[in-house]
């Protein structure tokens, strides 16, 4: 090696080679000053290297302990925080199934096979199924304890999975719900299934027939179907007569007004696009959105908005809310907020007239963060039954028959002749039976049934006079609870109490 170069050995078996650029022979004293800086940034960079090696080594053989060991690292200052422990958790996994109609001449609701649909190898035209545990609480809002959602759904139906913490809650109902318009929203109106009966939740139990079906309008949401019509604007109705409620959509549209403002979170934000939205102030809507991308800020997010509304459309409620679930959809389950009249106060409803407004700022979460959107997933029905020729129901049974029974149904479809009971676990929202041992001689039976809100129901009564499994009959009494003596029922967002099924043989 020439003079002018020295050899410094270094750790890992690296050896740097840096020149003097001093003539032979001279002292450091005189080196030039370059050169004595770049001793000093070699002793640096010796000392660094060195160091940061060690470190590295040691770190890496920390870790390497306490991934095998599982025990923690002593210099982290404690074991880590791995979450809550939920082996005790209950699950529910179950199917839940879109299923389609359509309306015949008549009126009456047919089933419509997804072959018939979209073919046979056809996909799944709509949008995100949001499956919930939840619990009514007593001032009529719910409660979400877990959700599942299934991103892409299949046309032959998908699994759900939820896991319930048995100290949280004794019971749940599970209902799932649609995004029909695949918008990213799940709406007060979006087609619903449920699950009727509460479900226990009990420390490391499991259930597996909690199955939901989504019935859709395949005549309104299909492909052209009228339900379309409104989208793409999803036009406000206005409300003309100031009750807060709006009446009708206006003829031919309407002339839109900016209704914008800034979106502040004021809880930490890890992730997720949000939505403002324009309801009524029962909750109904959305009728308007406008998707936000929150920008962080260390203490939450913020962003801003521009929404155009229907001109004078009325008291109306702006809501926003960001997908914190991170499911890709805003749902009940996720974090919500409205329009502010000062910070933490709920300024709505918002009177929205004929000019522009940029100061309709938005705060996330009000109110605890609560769904500012109504879903009202199911109602009772309830009433009494009673046969209307003779005074008992044993007077019913057949001679000679298998024993008398009585059913009182809501099913999904108008029940064909000679209907099969069997059936009513698949065809029927709901449906309770009584035997002879337990009508006995009574007169009349007092009856409930959990049906979906806000869709149509076939509510009716059999007697299986002879026991043998069949009801609608010939000569085997029914009774109908819908309006007018017909089966069909509007179940609407508050269901219906005191129906009255009297039971007959009906005459063709």
């Amino acid at each position: 090696m020439s003079p002018d170069r020295v050899a410094v050995p270094m750790r890992r078996g690296w050896i740097l080679v840096f020149r003097v650029l001093g003539a032979p022979g001279s002292s450091v004293q005189r080196v030039a000053g370059v050169p004595v800086l770049l001793l000093r940034l070699f002793g640096l960079l010796c000392l660094v290297t060195c160091t940061s090696g060690d470190s590295q080594k040691d770190t890496s053989s920390a870790a390497s302990e306490t991934e095998t060991t599982g025990e923690a690292n002593p210099d982290d200052g404690g074991p880590e925080d791995e979450g809550p422990n939920t082996d005790h958790f209950m699950e529910i996994k179950a199917r839940v199934q879109v299923e389609l109609y359509t309306t015949n001449e008549a009126g009456g609701r047919e089933f419509l096979s997804w072959d018939d649909a979209v073919g046979p190898v056809g996909e799944f035209p709509f949008g995100s199924v949001f499956v919930a545990a939840y619990r009514p609480d007593d001032e009529g809002r719910e409660d979400y304890f877990d959700q599942h959602t299934v991103t892409r759904p299949r046309v032959t139906g998908d699994m759900y999975k939820l896991d319930i913490d048995p100290e949280a809650v004794d019971a749940v109902n599970i209902y799932a719900t649609l995004d029909v318009r695949g918008d990213g929203v799940v709406g007060s109106n979006e087609p619903m299934g449920i699950h009727p009966d509460p479900i226990p939740v009990e420390a490391y139990g499991s259930l597996t027939d909690a199955n939901v079906v989504i019935l859709v309008d395949w005549d309104r949401w299909g492909p052209g179907g009228w339900g379309w019509q409104d989208v793409g604007g999803y036009t406000p109705p206005v409300d003309t007569d100031g009750d807060g409620i709006p009446d009708a959509v206006p003829p031919g549209g309407c002339d839109l007004v900016a209704i914008a403002g800034d979106v502040e979170i004021t809880v930490p934000y890890e992730g997720g696009n949000g939505m403002v939205m324009l309801l009524d102030n029962a909750g109904g809507g959305p009728y308007q959105q406008k998707e936000f991308t929150p920008i962080p800020t260390g203490s939450g997010a913020t962003a801003e908005y521009n929404m155009g509304v229907c001109v004078n459309a009325g008291p109306m409620q702006i809501v926003a809310a960001y997908d914190s679930n991170g499911n890709g959809l805003v749902d009940p389950a996720d974090l919500w907020g409205a329009y502010i009249s000062e910070p933490g106060q709920n300024g709505n409803p918002l009177v929205i007239e004929d000019y522009r407004r940029e100061d309709v700022h938005v705060e996330i979460p009000i109110g605890g963060g609560g769904p500012a959107v109504s879903v009202v997933p199911f109602v009772r029905l309830s009433g009494i039954a009673y046969p209307e020729a003779v005074p008992r129901f044993s007077d019913l049974a057949t001679d000679g028959g298998e024993g008398l029974a009585l059913h009182v149904v809501a099913l999904k479809y108008p029940p064909t002749p000679d209907f099969n009971v069997s059936a009513f676990e698949e065809d029927a929202y709901d449906a309770k039976v009584w035997d002879s041992d337990t009508l006995g001689d009574e007169e009349s039976v007092d009856w409930d049934l959990v049906v979906p809100a806000n869709t149509i129901v076939y509510l009716l009564a059999f007697v299986d006079a002879d026991g043998d499994g069949l009801v609608n009959e010939e000569r085997e009494p029914v009774a109908y609870g819908g309006v007018g003596g017909a089966a069909a029922l509007s179940t609407g967002d508050e269901g219906h109490a005191g129906i009255g099924l009297r039971l007959r043989v009906v005459e063709d």
